[in-house]
């Protein structure tokens, strides 16, 4: 795998879906704009006071009404992922928009049902830790003990579980199934089809590139007034760049179409 093509094709993909189309940018900012708003609803100087919070100054009803329309609309960006993991070239448009909740909504399962055995591990780990501090006998308490093996297997299994539902997304947007999106075994075989040390060296090169994207828009943030708009301007950057590096990723798994005959 080239991982410098790989980054460079990315980034002109990105360009064109954003830059060569402003309307599709436009509305990606537009869709994260709920969640943004919230800061302006609840200002924490307000309700908090030392140690103290006041329950009652929180305006409940404006907060989940922002929740519920960015939870809708973040559905339609996932939509929008979905489209970029098909490989569609040039990048796709928001169109459809029927289609385009329904396979962020499927996206959002493929997600949810990946990660369900860790987090269970995770919150019988924390009951454990909780029972086992509140016993009163905290040094040598089994409780204790168990908590610690279950947080272990609980990163090992989170650990897994990005390492498969990155693929495992790509494949459900290709095949258009939940149930191809989990299958562990047709996702092994994509993996060793790229590669296990690969695969890992591309993951860290693409979350690495990420994040410092990320803390470099965060730091646009810090500008008085105006910060926040450029942040929501430029994540979707982030976001389309993303779906692109793995869709591309995925792509390695996938043998090429034979040359046609002359």
């Amino acid at each position: 795998m080239d991982y410098g093509a790989l980054v460079s094709e990315a980034m002109e993909y990105t360009r064109a879906a954003l830059m060569g189309n402003p309307v599709t940018w436009l509305v990606l900012i537009l869709c994260s704009l709920p969640f943004a708003l919230i800061r302006f609803v609840c200002d924490p100087k307000t309700i908090i006071t030392g140690t103290h919070v006041h329950w009652e100054l929180i305006p409940w009803p404006q907060i989940i009404l922002l929740c519920l329309a960015g939870l809708i609309l973040g559905i339609l960006i996932s939509g929008y992922i979905v489209r970029i993991y098909r490989g569609i070239t040039p990048p796709p448009v928001f169109d459809a928009w029927g289609s385009l909740f329904l396979d962020g909504l499927k996206l959002v399962i493929v997600e949810i049902l990946w990660f369900i055995p860790a987090m269970v591990v995770f919150i019988a780990a924390v009951a454990l830790l909780i029972a086992g501090t509140f016993s009163g006998t905290v040094p040598g308490n089994p409780m204790i003990g168990a908590a610690a093996i279950l947080l272990v297997i609980g990163i090992i299994l989170l650990v897994i579980t990005i390492l498969y539902s990155l693929l495992g997304a790509v494949r459900f947007a290709r095949t258009g199934s939940i149930r191809e999106g989990i299958r562990f075994s047709a996702i092994t075989g994509s993996i060793q089809a790229i590669g296990w040390g690969t695969y890992i060296i591309a993951l860290i090169i693409i979350g690495v590139l990420v994040i410092l994207a990320t803390l470099v828009i965060s730091l646009f943030g810090l500008i008085p007034l105006v910060g926040w708009v450029i942040v929501l301007a430029l994540n979707p950057l982030v976001q389309v760049f993303n779906a692109r590096c793995i869709s591309r990723v995925y792509d390695h798994s996938v043998p090429p179409a034979p040359a046609p005959a002359e």
